[in-house]
Parts: structure tokens; C-alpha cells; sequence
């Protein structure tokens, strides 16, 4: 656990404005999530850092403790190694990784807004910028009482993109689409099981990324296909009891595609 006795000097110019918000210019191909929090760093968000730190190899992140829109350098090192990581300096504060590829705010109790890069993200934030933002949302709802500036963080920080649950719901030019575009291409026999799980991960990291949002059958349709995957074996050499093979796979996510569009023609 660091303390505040723990200091060490950090500069968090380049990532916040005048305004103490995150700097728009630092932002740039950056996302940001709200997320729930309490009085203090928890667990929840310290374990969401830790993964975040990471992806981008950073071994610790820089605070910077912060007082009426001044930042005051006298920053903590906060360790995500550690057995039991975490923060003991009240809001509102600033954690970043030294090379800025991952930043924390939380400004008040009740919340914490993370943005970064898209491995940063994708680490910490696993389901999604636009799923976390939902999330957010009902969380605010449920705690105005107590916390009433949260609706309005929640309004700032809405999800950019429409939860889809039906194929004709999903964006084109969306990395769901191009879930889409693999599954018929390996139901029509164009596209190897090999080809078609590269393809799988690299959208599935891109959905990711973007903050896609998926619900429902789809959802269902999409956890289905990455189970199979999960227990795919890429090189016959390494393969171990119960991983599937070319065949299995191809099976397994055609028979899992047609029962989705039998599903989707059933609701119509």
C-alpha cells in the first residue's frame, strides 16, 4: 500500500487542461470511462489499473495530488506489483503512467474517470468504454441521492455507440460487422478455421477499443464463438486433451451461426 509518505514528483501538465479536466490534446486517440468509486482508490479500480499498467508496461503510475484546479506536485508512486496495491490519499488526485499511455482522475468521491491508449483500455477497461459508460449511467441513477453530481458525469460521459442485439442492428464499418463478415465467410467455406480466429481476435480487440457494445442474442452468439475459440488449438503440435482441432472449430461456430439466424428469423 503507498502512502502519502511515499511521495515522489510528477507532472501532470500534459495530461490535464487549465481546466483540471484531461487535456483534449492528450486525449487524442485516447478513450475515457467513468467508473464507480468511493472515498478512497479501491480494490476494484486498483485492479483495473494494475491490468492497464501491464498492457503497456509500466511498472508503477505518478500521482499528483490536486487542489482547486493547481496542481500541487507532490506526487505518490503507486506500485500495481504490489501484493495489495492501492492509495491511501484522498481525491482529488491524478495517477499516471510515466510515459502517458494510462491516466486516472478521480476528482471527487464517486467516481473516477480512466482513459487511454487502446491497449492501456482494452486491459483495464475489459468490457468495453461504452459498456463501462452504461454501466456508469445506472450506477448514477441509483446513487444521486447520496452523490448528486453523478447524473451529470454520467451525461458528459454517455456511450457513443447504440447497444446492438440483432445483426441489422450493428454499424457497418463496426468491428462487429466485420464478426459478421467472418462467420459467413466460414459457414460459406471461403475462410479457414485458422484465418478465421485471427480474424476473430483482431476485431474482438478493435470492438474492444472502439467501445462497441453488443446485448442479448448477439451477445449470446459472440460468447458462444469465443468459448470455441478459447479451446482451439492453432498448432496440432501443442495440442492438449480436449482442444479442438480445424474441424471441431468450423463445426462448432457454424452450427452456433445457424442457430442464431434461425433465432433471429423465428422473432420476426
Amino acid at each position: 500500500m503507498v502512502t502519502g509518505s511515499e511521495y515522489k514528483a510528477s507532472d501532470p501538465r500534459g495530461v490535464l487542461g487549465s481546466d483540471g479536466a484531461f487535456a483534449p490534446s492528450w486525449l487524442r486517440d485516447k478513450s475515457v470511462a467513468p467508473l464507480p468509486a468511493g472515498v478512497r482508490l479501491d480494490a476494484a479500480l486498483a485492479r483495473r489499473i494494475t491490468a492497464g499498467c501491464r498492457a503497456v508496461g509500466a511498472a508503477n503510475m505518478l500521482a499528483s495530488q490536486l487542489a482547486g484546479g493547481l496542481t500541487e506536485t507532490a506526487g505518490a508512486e503507486f506500485r500495481p506489483t504490489a501484493p495489495a496495491p492501492g492509495l491511501e490519499v484522498p481525491p482529488p488526485f491524478l495517477l499516471s503512467t510515466p510515459d502517458l499511455q494510462g491516466a486516472v482522475l478521480f476528482p471527487e468521491p464517486g467516481y473516477a474517470l480512466i482513459a487511454g491508449t487502446a491497449p492501456f483500455m482494452a486491459a483495464a477497461v475489459g468490457e468495453g468504454a461504452d459498456t463501462a459508460r452504461a454501466r456508469f449511467g445506472r450506477y448514477a441513477r441509483t446513487l444521486a441521492d447520496r452523490h448528486p453530481h453523478l447524473p451529470a458525469v454520467a451525461a458528459a460521459y454517455a456511450p457513443e455507440h447504440r447497444a446492438a442485439s440483432r445483426t441489422d442492428d450493428i454499424d457497418p464499418s463496426s468491428a462487429a460487422a466485420r464478426h459478421v463478415t467472418l462467420l459467413d465467410a466460414l459457414t460459406a467455406g471461403t475462410c479457414s478455421a485458422r484465418d478465421f480466429a485471427d480474424g476473430w481476435w483482431e476485431a474482438r480487440r478493435a470492438s474492444l477499443a472502439n467501445g462497441e457494445r453488443i446485448q442479448g442474442p448477439l451477445s449470446d452468439l459472440f460468447d458462444r464463438v469465443f468459448m470455441i475459440l478459447e479451446d482451439y488449438a492453432y498448432d496440432p503440435e501443442f495440442a492438449e486433451p480436449g482442444d479442438l482441432d480445424d474441424a471441431e472449430v468450423e463445426a462448432g461456430v457454424r452450427a452456433a451461426w445457424e442457430d442464431f439466424r434461425h433465432e433471429q428469423a423465428d422473432r420476426l
